[in-house]
């Protein structure tokens, strides 16, 4: 096969990740052009070009860690096969997932991004609306444990997603922290005050349950060429639709018409902006044992906040 043409503006790769590149895309073609893509912290990921054997140009989006990093990709081509089954909102096709040349691979359709219109968060809004309505169901969790970028995600069915949500979320959250010794004394209390006052903190919610893409922040969803949204990097599991809009406050940058054309098609119930706070802040205790302590002030000042 031939060397992979690295243009003058792109990152420069070593001789051995052009060959590992080329050997895991043999089966797709010739990769020609190969272009890093930055945005992640955690894994490689790059526009790789390929020729078929009909000399057809083809384009796709891969990830490359390493193989520790297999049962990740796993788990995140799982969820995006999941979104893509309500047919509600367009996520990138999985074409691969594999181990060789001493790494593991995530090979997706590569989505080329256009410009966000005026409506494009309505649009957005009424489309995570309807992706909740297509997957309403009973059960929480999911059918193994998965990843929050990179960390753990448990997801072992509970009977009610109070006890979901104490135990597999802010009480793995808590009991992690403690063991890293990031945890002071004042958060420690205040959040195990949380998990025991967890059915009257969510009072109010709905009892169904639905698909979550689970890790919904601004940049886990884009805009294709046609102005559509896609979701991308999933960490799905089943549970209160009201936990999807907790990162999506911490980091979302949704403007107010994304929460209306959301509301406009399936309102949410009474109180949710209160009980939100507790989804808040299982995202920022993930944040403090992934990144460290300059998330400590932010988490005791939210377990306050939801105390009061």
């Amino acid at each position: 096969m031939p060397a992979i043409r690295i243009r003058p503006t792109e990152s420069k790769m070593s001789d051995q990740a052009q060959e590992d590149l080329q050997f895991v895309m043999s089966s797709f073609g010739k990769v020609v052009r190969v272009q890093a893509i930055g945005g992640g912290c955690i894994s490689d990921a790059m526009r790789v070009d390929v020729v078929d054997s009909a000399a057809k140009e083809k384009t796709f989006f891969v990830k490359a860690n390493g193989l520790h990093f297999l049962d990740n990709f796993q788990c995140e081509a799982a969820g995006l096969r999941a979104l893509d089954a309500t047919k509600t909102i367009r996520v990138p096709s999985v074409i691969d997932v594999s181990a060789s040349r001493g790494k593991a691979w995530l090979v997706l359709e590569f989505i080329a991004q256009g410009n966000r219109d005026k409506q494009y968060f309505r649009r957005f809004g009424d489309q995570l609306a309807r992706m909740h309505q297509a997957s309403v169901g009973d059960a929480c969790g999911w059918e193994a444990d998965n990843y929050l970028g990179a960390a753990k995600q448990p997801n072992q069915s509970v009977d009610s997603w109070d006890a979901f949500f104490a135990q597999n979320r802010i009480g793995y959250q808590l009991r992690w922290a403690i063991d890293q010794g990031i945890a002071d004394s004042e958060l420690k209390s205040d959040c195990q005050r949380i998990i025991t006052a967890m059915p009257e903190l969510l009072r109010g919610r709905e009892q169904q349950t639905v698909l979550l893409h689970g890790d919904l922040w601004s940049g886990n969803y884009l805009c294709d060429e046609s102005g559509q949204s896609v979701l991308i990097d999933p960490a799905v599991y089943r549970g209160c639709r009201e936990a999807e809009f907790g990162m999506l406050k911490l980091f979302g940058g949704c403007p107010q018409e994304f929460y209306d054309a959301y509301q406009e098609a399936w309102p949410l119930p009474s109180g949710w902006q209160r009980r939100v706070n507790v989804y808040v802040l299982y995202h920022l205790l993930n944040h403090l044992n992934l990144f460290g302590t300059g998330y400590a002030s932010q988490c005791g000042s939210m377990a306050k906040q939801i105390l009061k």
